[in-house]
């Protein structure tokens, strides 16, 4: 999601990236990014916010990084695993490594 128009969207998925397996969506009217916090106002933009929400939806993980700092698929691959175990997980856990106090 971002603060950028449907037609942006549609025009950087031509330009950069042919088809997508998973939607994009515009918060034109920054309603989304100011409820979450993450909007700069004077600019109009959103600083680049990441919010794992869970079925019941419970924000179970945050991570809000400056415009000019890109995001980690992987860490964020390894957040979603870490909270699927339900276990106390070390900085560093990967799937497969012991959970603390185990």
């Amino acid at each position: 999601m971002s603060t950028d128009s449907k037609f942006s969207h549609l025009a950087w998925v031509n330009h950069e990236l042919g088809v997508l397996n998973y939607p994009l969506l515009a918060d034109f009217t920054k309603q989304v990014s100011k409820e979450y916090g993450v909007l700069l106002e004077g600019l109009g933009a959103a600083l680049r916010g990441t919010f794992i929400i869970d079925p019941d939806g419970l924000v179970r993980a945050s991570i809000v990084q400056d415009l000019s700092v890109g995001r980690s698929v992987d860490e964020l691959l390894r957040l979603v695993s870490a909270l699927k175990t339900g276990e106390l997980c070390p900085v560093g856990w990967k799937p497969g490594t012991p959970f603390l106090g185990k």
